[in-house]
């Protein structure tokens, strides 16, 4: 026996050897070489694991204290790397792993946040996940709820579309991956009561072409809605429109919060961006081309005193300060590029609001219920009557209102591609009261007015998205718009005497056909091109009654039309997984005087780490004159006919180039740094003595029609700057945002003389803060405190000769333009402020909302000009203190 010990010990030795070697063997094949796929549909976290322990001989161990056996799973992988299934796995499961020797340890995720899974407040959080440049649905994309104990894990359907039924109402998070694609985690997604949240998101394709995904941090979430856009974007998110004090629910206003942009006034509503007038703007709905979309709007200006497009109807939208991709164009300012949400295609929802924006109604719902169309539309009407009985001044005495409605279908066919149908429209008007019969207190005054201004606008357009190929996907946009501004001025003299004193109509209609096509053919590279074809109509009068002569003049009184064609292609290139190049062309002609103008495009877009990001941007942009100037005329007395100056002039031409810098310093908070120059050559000004300081750049923000009958495409511009942004996304109730913008804005007049335009005030400053706070564990009662502070340089004005005008016997005005434009008013400063409280019962949301623009009512001039009656210099100011109240239920 003693013999037979010393072999047996080896033989055992050797076998425990060998058992070793092959389960150590094996874990190594497991973690290099196995390829793993599951489906668990509503099934125990411990039938998962045995079905994985049969087919792949893993072996889980775990603490029952940390690990629930009982919790439902649902989750997808298929083909994935063992490493990246079992990643999957766990964050379906609320958990973490390592592989220790051929054991798989299983432990409970630190730190992840709760929520109340058996509240009884719950609602649908449901959505669809689409590629990011084709924007078609992505089908069996793993979708993770990660905010809830325990998580909860989905696939997306033929559709790309994903349900979460009853999820606790609060903030939560989601997860989104799908092979081939980086992942995608979109925070802050609110949840009530009332109303079913519905969210798409995007994924982009991985430049890694392995069949391991590529995990990155979440989406970075300044990127823009069009991902074809590297530099100079903003993303208007629709719950900080909701959200940011000062934005009164308008997505002008709330744009202005952004570096680089200030606004004209309190009153109005216009985008003044990089020291560029607001005729530059692009306003976009749905991919086309729309007019002025603002109520009490005047010819030719971008902007108004409130917006027409209702911002419960608005999915997030781009918003574009500089260096356009070739996507864009006919404008050297920026682009607003906004969307219509879609509707409920599950339910029957509606929202009623009472506030600012006036009463407003919204209803939305299935269309075709098995296809998942929807309808949504809106109404609202609106007078300032309430706010006279509470005795808010307002600017002005007289009685504006306003109405406007928006729509939106959507129908999404088996075969034949997904059709939209959609349209806004609404009307405005208001009457100026301006009358004092005594006579004697009226100094140099010859005869007051009564102004009326009528505005109508509309928009309608239908859209059909096709995919041609599997990597092929085509766009068609047919649109009708138009809009209308009437004025009409009548002019009480000293005798008392009525008379008609001015009349403006510009009446413009325009038809639109637009054709993109967009391929993918790898992760790598995507083309993009597109043609437009767009027809103008125009209807347009104006009268003049020269009161020193009893005349009449007339010098616009023209109908007819004009065409613009617009093309563009571009294609972006992934060299590396962290450089981008994207190069485009687009070329445009008018009609009027035939002119052609083709601007190449160019950007770079580089991540020296997932943290730090380079870009640079820039081309070549230009831009039709307002169509209402065109045909206008003055008459010469020298050769006793009509001259026609501006449909003589070119394009407004621009080069612009754009560097930045982004750092994510961690996924809530970011640090950006842009800075631009921007040469402007061919811009419209004035050869005449006396007017050497006009130029098309300083126009754009007031209630008047310039013109002037010497005017060439002879003048340029400069605009350069910096701009810092660092921005906190909301976090446990908490974000900011604060930006400095450093500018300047030069112009060269007719004579050839450098100037500051009106819009050079030098420096912009904002700071947002907000907090929220949930008032019970249920989060049923909500409240929302926010604060908007903005400092910004002064207007610049042209200041008066109040020697010469003092001295004037009659109401003639001398101006000091040797010296225009170098003064400035004083710099501007206001602070606002918000209150939103928010109640959810088990089928409604309640919001109830007070907030005081300029609540410490800062004095703030507005402009300097010449008091007829007091006969002297006298600057006017802005609103003081302007309060408001609002109430909106969902249900």
């Amino acid at each position: 026996m003693s013999g037979a010990l010393p072999k047996f010990t080896s033989t055992l030795l050797f076998v425990c050897l060998m058992f070793f070697f092959t389960r150590s063997a094996q874990a190594q094949t497991f973690q290099k070489g196995t390829v793993v796929s599951f489906h668990y549909q509503n099934q125990t976290l411990e039938q998962a694991l045995k079905d994985l322990e049969t087919r792949y001989s893993l072996n889980f161990s775990f603490s029952n204290t940390q690990v629930i056996l009982s919790t439902p799973l649902t989750c997808q992988a298929s083909g994935l790397p063992l490493k990246k299934a079992l990643q999957l796995l766990c964050e379906c499961a609320g958990l973490t792993y390592q592989i220790i020797g051929d054991q798989v340890v299983l432990k409970s995720r630190p730190g992840t946040q709760k929520t109340l899974s058996l509240s009884a407040y719950t609602q649908t959080l449901r959505g669809k996940i689409v590629d990011a440049g084709l924007n078609k649905p992505l089908i069996g994309a793993t979708v993770i709820l990660t905010s809830t104990e325990p998580e909860r894990a989905i696939s997306t359907g033929v559709d790309g579309s994903f349900v979460f039924e009853k999820v606790p109402i609060g903030r939560h998070k989601i997860r989104a991956t799908y092979l081939g694609y980086l992942d995608n985690e979109t925070a802050n997604i609110l949840v009530v009561s009332g109303k079913e949240t519905v969210v798409t998101i995007m994924l982009e394709g991985s430049t890694i072409e392995e069949a391991e995904v590529l995990v990155v941090a979440e989406r970075d979430k300044d990127l823009p809605q069009n991902l074809l856009i590297s530099s100079s974007v903003h993303t208007l998110r629709t719950d900080e429109i909701n959200r940011f004090a000062g934005s009164r629910q308008d997505p002008s206003r709330m744009a202005a919060n952004y570096a680089g942009v200030s606004s004209a006034s309190d009153q109005r509503n216009d985008l003044i961006v990089r020291g560029n007038s607001p005729l530059g703007v692009l306003w976009r709905l749905e991919g086309v081309e729309i007019p002025n979309p603002n109520h009490f709007t005047f010819t030719p200006n971008t902007g108004g005193a409130f917006s027409l497009l209702n911002n419960n109807l608005l999915a997030n939208s781009d918003f574009l300060t500089g260096a356009f991709p070739a996507e864009y164009g006919n404008r050297i300012g920026a682009v607003m590029d906004v969307r219509l949400r879609e509707g409920n295609s599950k339910k029957i929802e509606n929202t009623l609001q009472l506030g600012l924006n006036g009463l407003e109604m919204v209803t939305e719902g299935p269309l075709v219920k098995k296809w998942g169309g929807s309808f949504l539309g809106s109404i609202r009407l609106f007078t300032f009557r309430p706010l006279e009985k509470l005795g808010v001044d307002i600017g002005y005495e007289g009685l504006p209102r306003f109405q406007d409605g928006a729509f939106k279908l959507v129908l999404p066919t088996p075969k034949a591609g997904k059709f939209a149908a959609w349209g806004i429209a609404g009307s405005s008007n208001v009457t100026i009261y301006d009358i004092d019969k005594d006579t004697t207190t009226w100094g140099k005054v010859r005869y007051r007015l009564e102004p009326t201004l009528n505005n109508q606008m509309y928009a309608f357009g239908l859209h059909h998205t096709y995919s041609l190929f599997p990597k092929t996907v085509t766009e068609v946009i047919v649109s009708t718009s138009g809009s209308q501004v009437e004025a009409t001025s009548n002019a009480t003299f000293r005798n008392l005497q009525k008379r008609l004193f001015y009349y403006l109509r510009n009446y413009e209609q325009q038809l639109i056909t637009k054709f993109n096509l967009t391929h993918k053919p790898n992760h790598k590279l995507l083309f993009k091109s597109g043609l437009t074809w767009q027809k103008m109509y125009y209807n347009n009068q104006e009268i003049m009654y020269q009161d020193l002569r009893d005349v009449y003049e007339i010098p616009l009184d023209a109908q007819g039309s004009a065409s613009l064609w617009q093309g563009y292609i571009l294609g972006k290139y992934n060299l590396s997984p962290r450089f981008d190049l994207q190069a485009g062309l687009y070329s445009q002609r008018f009609s009027i005087g035939k002119r052609l103008s083709v601007e190449p495009r160019l950007s770079l877009d580089f991540f020296i780490t997932d943290a730090h990001r380079l870009f640079l941007s820039g081309g070549m942009q230009s831009q039709t004159q307002p169509l209402v100037y065109y045909e206008y005329r003055f008459f010469s007395q020298e050769t006793a006919e009509f001259n026609q100056p501006y449909n003589k002039l070119d394009f407004t031409r621009s080069k612009q180039v754009v560097l930045g810098y982004n750092y994510k310093i961690n996924p809530d908070l970011r640090f950006k740094a842009e800075t631009y120059f921007q040469y402007h050559h061919k811009v419209p000004v004035s050869k005449r003595e006396g007017e050497e300081a006009f130029s098309m750049l300083n126009l754009g923000t007031d209630y008047t029609f310039v013109t002037v009958d010497s005017v060439v495409s002879k003048g340029t511009g400069r605009n350069y700057g910096l701009e810092l942004t660092l921005e906190r996304f909301p976090k446990n109730g908490f974000y900011a945002l604060g930006n400095l913008t450093l500018l300047q804005s030069r112009y060269a007049g007719g004579d050839g003389k450098i100037r500051p335009t009106t819009f050079s005030v030098g420096f912009i400053s904002n700071l947002l803060v907000g907090k929220e706070i949930d008032l019970d564990l249920e989060k049923r009662h909500h409240l929302s405190l926010d604060l908007r502070v903005n400092y910004t340089g002064g207007r610049r004005i042209i200041p008066i000769d109040e020697e010469r005008t003092i001295n004037e016997p009659t109401d003639k005005i001398y101006f000091d333009v040797k010296n225009a434009y170098l003064p400035q008013l004083k710099n501007y400063f206001r602070a606002d402020i918000r209150f939103s409280y928010q109640l959810n019962t088990l089928k409604t949301t309640h919001w109830i909302y007070a907030a005081a623009d300029n609540f410490l009512n800062s004095r703030n001039e507005l402009y300097y000009g010449w008091d007829l009656e007091e006969n002297k210099a006298k600057k006017y100011y802005q609103l003081g203190i302007y309060p408001y109240l609002g109430y909106r239920i969902q249900f």
